[in-house]
């Protein structure tokens, strides 16, 4: 594996280099199951509340829960790209990358302007996305998936992982399980990667992290989340977030109450409004 010769030298669009402090990768699968996705915007937010930079290669899934997740935690996020800073891929994060600048993020590369996304480009921008943590937090992987390979990369540069714990019964567990059989730190919250960068014990102290209890205010029947829904086409919970403007950790939660309710139900990957006696239920 090759590193750039000087992370200095690597084109930037945004405030570059980001604040002193800490800086810690979240990455994990482009196909994420909600919980792995709701996991990476949660730790992400509570990190970047801490004064965590959080850095990640803004890609479908769990990079870009991950970089929202800074945003919606008020703080600093940087996107490692495997294309030059001027061309955004996927197209659809452009808005998401101008968000990341207009926060004071980046997007930082080590290919020109102008480099189009090449497959053989993205390994050698997952090392360079380890190079610029001090830690690597793994949310969800399968074998041989480009979070493990910026997990080794971190190894190989003595820096630490870390891995979020998933179902036994998910492939998308089998790289992060596979991590933590081998001495990668077990990743709870943001407390466990607090400590894992060593910081004071006036933060460890304070709540940030521990399990939370969503308040979601609305009574199930009337949650805006049914006018979203229909009862044949499924809706994904990332769907569910971008249109109401919310994290996916509270989508999911929400979707998780009104499925205990009886007023969803999963179907395939995303939900639908269940129904009762041939009617909707309200």
């Amino acid at each position: 594996m090759t590193l750039p010769l000087d992370l200095n030298t690597l084109n930037a669009r945004g405030r570059w280099p980001p604040p002193d402090g800490p800086r810690v990768a979240i990455v994990g699968s482009r196909r994420p199951s909600p919980y792995g996705e709701a996991v990476a915007e949660q730790l992400a937010a509570d990190l970047a509340r801490a004064g965590v930079v959080v850095v990640s290669g803004l890609a479908l899934g769990c990079d870009a829960a991950a970089h929202r997740g800074a945003l919606v935690g008020g703080g600093v996020t940087v996107a490692v790209m495997g294309t030059g800073v001027d061309i955004v891929y996927p197209a659809a994060h452009f808005r998401l990358a101008e968000e990341i600048i207009a926060a004071g993020g980046a997007l930082v590369s080590q290919f020109p302007n102008g480099t189009s996304p090449r497959r053989q480009n993205f390994p050698a921008r997952n090392v360079t996305l380890a190079a610029l943590s001090d830690v690597v937090v793994v949310v969800e992987a399968v074998q041989g998936s480009g979070a493990l390979i910026t997990a080794e990369a971190a190894l190989d540069l003595h820096k630490e992982v870390m891995a979020v714990p998933g179902s036994i019964f998910s492939p998308l567990s089998v790289g992060t399980h596979a991590l933590i059989r081998d001495g990668a730190g077990l990743v709870q919250n943001a407390r466990d990667v607090l400590a894992a960068l060593g910081v004071g014990r006036e933060v460890l102290d304070d709540p940030l992290g521990a399990p939370k209890r969503l308040g979601f205010g609305l009574p199930k029947e009337r949650d805006g989340i049914l006018l979203h829904l229909s009862d044949v086409l499924a809706v994904s919970t990332a769907e569910l977030a971008r249109k109401l403007h919310l994290p996916v950790a509270e989508v999911l939660g929400r979707l998780t109450s009104l499925e205990l309710d009886g007023a969803v139900r999963r179907h395939g990957a995303g939900y639908v409004r269940a129904l009762r006696n041939g009617k909707e239920r309200a």
